[in-house]
């Protein structure tokens, strides 16, 4: 009956691995390192009054894949080919803001907002992570991205950040 039951802990204890495979470990850290090709598929620009020295304000939203460039756990792993949503707003004078959502094959999201100030190609600024869901929960993390506007419609975006799970 003992070895019964050492066997059956032994099968139980495997499907308890197999099933956290691919999981972020309490205290894990980790270095992101990704590319993305985004599509803008919004944009909207309100005019100031004539002579307002911010000219303008506008919001849109980017659309597209993240893909893995760097660092080795399977939480990084796990965004290679994650769809990849942006909804920004910017204030006419080169500062805006936006938040990026990542949803990976299997349906978990990791929810991040971005400081941006514009140059002549796209803008550059910071990234923070807010946590997500499934292997994402909890996890906290800063960094960097290099937004570059191709044409009116395509864009691509690099990002690295450092990042922790609680």
């Amino acid at each position: 009956m003992s070895q019964r039951l050492v066997k059956l802990g032994a099968v139980l204890a495997g499907a308890v691995l197999l099933a956290g495979a691919g999981v972020a470990a309490a205290g894990e850290k980790g270095k992101f390192v990704g590319h993305a090709v985004l599509n803008s598929t919004k944009f909207t620009e309100y005019k100031a009054q004539d002579g307002h020295p911010m000219k303008s304000a506008f919001a849109g939203e980017l659309d597209g894949l993240m893909f893995h460039n760097g660092g080795g756990s399977a939480l990084d792993r796990a965004l290679d080919r994650a769809h990849y949503h942006v909804v920004y707003a910017g204030d006419g004078a080169g500062g805006g803001y936006c938040l990026k959502t990542f949803t990976t094959k299997e349906g978990h999201k990791l929810f991040a907002r971005c400081e941006s100030k514009a140059n002549a190609q796209g803008a550059t600024g910071t990234v923070l992570l807010l946590g997500g869901t499934g292997p994402f929960n909890g996890i906290k993390g800063k960094g960097k991205f290099n937004f570059v506007g191709v044409t009116s419609v395509v864009n691509w975006d690099d990002m690295e950040w450092e990042w922790e799970t609680p």
